[in-house]
């Protein structure tokens, strides 16, 4: 059976889903990042998604990618985006996870625990997850309890061909006439990707767009100075305090949690 990617990313991708994990698998030099950019451009043309990151910092698109490499900003990133689902639905973030082999190596199976703990939790805040990789990968990671699908680069020499393996009806699809990405990166860039963010005390953490309009306006104290439409403005402000009064509250909540906890420890 064959398939076009586009009609492929239709049905695979649909609003119905909440969260689908999909990986490309193949030899080095197949194309695979290639074949995953093409499917984020896809996504954005057919309206499927909401938001788009990377761990690839070399992108140039037409559309906003931001770059994340550790896992923590990446929840955050997803839990601004979804503030409130029950009252507003979730709103889906595709994230392509570039050279899982290196950061998810099944020779070190204990390094990726904590990532296969948090798999699951994070797919109610709407990650969906594009990923690729040559055969290294956690066999724990890469499975049916956490991806719907993979997709293969066949042949180093025809790009424009790929397979489809569904999990959940244990079909192959093939797929003709892929056409190259127009976004353009770093072949050559090596992915790197942890738990915790990478930075030091000192360094200047780069505001995702919400946050960076809030701090354009604090900054300037009007919306004609920074360049804003007014309504955008606003909107951002009520996502940013969506966001903060979220999770400040959560913490809030937790803490009284822990004390008990750690009482009931000592004591016994």
């Amino acid at each position: 059976m064959s398939d076009t990617l586009r009609d492929l990313i239709k049905k695979i991708y649909t609003r119905r889903k909440q969260s689908i994990w999909t990986i490309t698998l193949g030899k080095k030099q197949s194309g695979k990042t290639d074949f995953n950019l093409r499917q984020m451009e896809l996504l954005y043309e057919l309206g499927l998604a909401d938001g788009f990151g990377s761990n690839l910092n070399s992108l140039k698109a037409s559309f906003d990618i931001d770059f994340i490499e550790d896992f923590q900003t990446l929840k955050q990133r997803c839990r601004m985006l979804n503030p409130d689902p029950e009252k507003y639905g979730i709103k889906r973030y595709f994230f392509l996870g570039s050279e899982m082999g290196k950061w998810l190596p099944r020779d070190q199976p204990w390094r990726n625990t904590k990532f296969i703990e948090e798999l699951q939790l994070v797919r109610k805040i709407g990650l969906n997850w594009l990923g690729d990789g040559i055969n290294r990968i956690d066999q724990r990671v890469l499975s049916e309890a956490h991806f719907d699908g993979f997709f293969k680069k066949v042949s180093i020499t025809r790009p424009d061909i790929a397979i489809y393996h569904n999990f959940s009806n244990d079909q192959t699809i093939e797929i003709n006439g892929i056409k190259r990405t127009s976004l353009k990166f770093n072949t050559w860039e090596s992915c790197n990707f942890y738990m915790e963010p990478q930075v030091s005390e000192d360094a200047i953490i780069p505001l995702n767009k919400e946050h960076e309009i809030v701090k354009q306006y604090m900054d300037s104290g009007s919306w004609k100075k920074t360049g804003v439409d007014t309504k955008t403005g606003k909107r951002s402000i009520l996502k940013v305090l969506d966001y903060h009064y979220t999770h400040c509250l959560h913490s809030i909540q937790e803490e009284p949690q822990q004390e008990q906890e750690s009482s009931t420890s000592e004591a016994d």
